[in-house]
């Protein structure tokens, strides 16, 4: 299974929607980092402006009132107690600020429900980071100074002051962050900015891709030797300059057609007055054998004349292209020569709808069975409809031909010798024609010798890709 798209839109998306992903993965990930900072400098700046508030009332209330204060304004997380001397240390200040933080605060005097303890809201243990760090009065709005350590993996502080009572205020903010970085919020954000991009993308493949496959639609029917029209040269600067190359070599080759095709007529017509004027000159040949042998000569130059200009208006052809049945199409054929006394056969085959010059293919099959019956004595004629090509299949009972002669037989004017028999006043542009034809089509002639004896001729013709109408199939249609 291929896991890459074959489409331009399909590309694009698979292109653009990692990037996106990874952009706002990455943009998530900072803006979290960032919020996370941000609310443990509020959350520290509340504790401190609660560490001052508390230091004040202590400062100014009697001693009994103290521990009423401190348990009062502790809350889930936040702990503050009183000491007459201060922690040695950080790890004696952890040790009680962890059991401080166990502990259930006593229900409030309006009856509210105890706070929670610290156990309830933790994800992981109480960490504190490095050693006492001195807090400048100007920190916290009051004079006297204080120690702070921070709390790792928690939005906390723990802070250590003396009051001018003589006692030692501790307190400890350590609640844990339950954010998350994705949120609902984000995921919307995500799946919009994704379904946003995911139809510009698809916008933008369509519009380069238009003209694409218009492009490839007349590039296709050119190499059928179909009339093509000239394609809109739109799009992206790019695809408009080759459109405009494909209208450009289209003209050229329309150009260089006609111009060949107009000389080879000019040449046709001028051969036929010498022709003519020789053929008169050689009836006042006295000698009857030499005058034969004169008329013989000027009849296969006029022969090979007309063939030759049949070959040109074959490579130049203007016939229109249509949908036709190619099975009916052969059988009639098949069934003309029969009747002219041939030895054809022709094998029962289902419908191949197939859009053709109807005439130019026609003569192609008639030249090979016609070839084959001359050559081989017989000819058994068969089509077979493949998905991706149809095959016309005219075999005979003749010697073969020779591997090394299998391509040299479609050049213009060649005859074998020995396999074929040169006996028939053929020109040898049979061959040449037939494959002129199939090429035209976008297919080709093959050769290959049958077991035994025999020679194969396929016609293979690529699929089209059309869809067919029954109705509008033309079953009889007359071969030039």
């Amino acid at each position: 299974m291929r896991l890459w798209p074959k489409s331009l839109a399909g590309q694009l998306i698979a292109v653009l929607l990692p990037a996106l992903v990874i952009a706002q993965v990455a943009g998530f990930v900072i803006t979290a980092d960032e919020r996370v900072r941000a609310i443990r400098v509020a959350a520290r700046d509340e504790f401190l402006m609660r560490m001052g508030s508390i230091t004040r009332l202590i400062e100014t209330t009697p001693v009994g009132d103290h521990e009423e204060i401190v348990s009062g304004m502790s809350s889930v997380g936040m702990r503050f107690w009183l000491s007459d001397t201060p922690p040695p240390n950080s790890a004696v200040f952890r040790q009680d600020a962890f059991r401080q933080l166990e502990r259930t605060v006593p229900v409030a005097p309006d009856g509210e429900a105890p706070l929670g303890t610290f156990e309830e809201n933790r994800k992981d243990g109480l960490k504190l980071t490095g050693d006492w760090d001195a807090l400048p009065p100007g920190d916290w709005g009051l004079p006297p100074s204080a120690r702070a350590v921070d709390v790792d993996s928690r939005l906390g502080t723990g802070v250590v002051v003396e009051t001018s009572r003589g006692l030692w205020l501790n307190g400890v903010f350590a609640k844990p962050y339950y954010g998350q970085i994705w949120q609902s919020q984000s995921m919307v954000a995500i799946v919009l900015t994704a379904t946003l991009l995911s139809g510009m993308a698809i916008l933008i493949a369509r519009r380069i891709a238009r003209p694409m496959r218009q492009l490839s639609a007349a590039a296709e029917a050119l190499g059928r030797g179909e009339d093509v029209e000239r394609i809109p040269e739109e799009g992206p600067e790019d695809i408009r300059r080759m459109a405009a190359a494909f209208n450009d070599m289209q003209d050229r080759l329309k150009r260089f057609l006609s111009d060949r095709t107009a000389m080879l007529a000019a040449i046709g017509h001028d051969l036929r007055t010498p022709i003519t004027s020789l053929r008169l000159r050689a009836e006042f040949i006295q000698e009857r054998g030499e005058r034969e042998k004169f008329l013989a000569t000027l009849d296969e130059m006029q022969n090979m004349t007309e063939a030759t200009l049949s070959f040109a208006r074959e490579q130049a052809t203007g016939e229109p292209t249509r949908m036709v049945d190619v099975a009916a199409l052969t059988e009639s054929i098949c069934a003309d020569l029969a009747d002219l006394g041939r030895d054809v056969a022709f094998l029962e085959a289902d419908r191949a709808p197939y859009r053709c010059r109807p005439g130019a293919l026609g003569r192609a099959i008639r030249n090979l069975v016609e070839n084959a019956v001359r050559y081989g004595m017989r000819a058994r004629v068969s089509v077979a409809a493949q998905p991706d090509e149809l095959c016309i299949v005219v075999e005979d009972d003749g010697p073969g031909i020779a591997s090394a002669d299998m391509e040299r037989v479609f050049k213009p004017f060649v005859r074998l010798e020995g396999s074929r028999s040169r006996e028939t006043g053929g020109t040898g542009l049979g061959l040449s024609i037939a494959r002129t034809i199939a090429r035209s089509h976008g297919g080709d002639v093959v050769l290959t010798n049958r077991a035994g004896s025999g020679l194969q001729a396929t016609i293979r013709l690529p699929a089209t890709a059309v869809t067919v109408d029954p109705d509008t199939i033309e079953y009889k249609v007359a071969a030039e």
